[in-house]
């Protein structure tokens, strides 16, 4: 008979270096629901899903509304000042405006130099406005029970007079 020798522990393999990249990593993995511009990017995209349900029969993207309301209300408005209004870029403002345009709901022309354009709504803008305020109303009906309305305009008017809001 063999006599049982008692079984030997395996070494113990070296520890292999974690990388300070991979420490961070899984410091941070778990943590993505306290970034703010996550949430708030969350909230545009169920939001704005919202309003795009709701403006469809329209026949306006919520986007469109949104620029066509500021026209509206600020007409007859250089391009320069409805970007400092909407706080968009002029590339963005100038690919909107065009859709817009060609859709016949506004007309851009020279302003008071023939440098600055300036933007008015058409009559059938204005159709399409009023149209799509009733569409609105619902979807700012289903917002409020998401979201208290008077809760987003106070943090955004909070946020818009921040010097540094829109800065690099």
């Amino acid at each position: 008979m063999h006599a049982l020798r008692p079984r030997r522990k395996p070494a113990a393999e070296p520890a292999t270096p974690v990388s300070p990249a991979r420490a961070v990593v899984d410091a941070y993995a778990g943590r993505g629901r306290e970034c703010a511009y996550g949430n708030v990017r969350m909230m545009a995209r169920v939001l704005g899903t919202v309003y795009e349900e709701a403006l469809r029969p329209s026949k306006l993207r919520a986007g469109q509304l949104s620029l066509l309301w500021a026209i509206v209300a600020t007409e007859p408005v250089e391009m320069a000042r409805l970007g400092r209004v909407t706080r968009t870029d002029a590339t963005t403002l100038s690919r909107t405006v065009e859709k817009l345009r060609k859709a016949r709901l506004v007309t851009v022309g020279e302003g008071a130099d023939a440098r600055r354009k300036e933007v008015r709504v058409t009559a059938l803008g204005r159709e399409r406005f009023a149209a799509a305020m009733p569409h609105w109303e619902a979807a700012q009906r289903r917002i409020d029970a998401l979201v208290p309305v008077r809760e987003l305009q106070s943090l955004a008017r909070k946020l818009a007079v921040q010097p540094s809001a829109g800065a690099s």
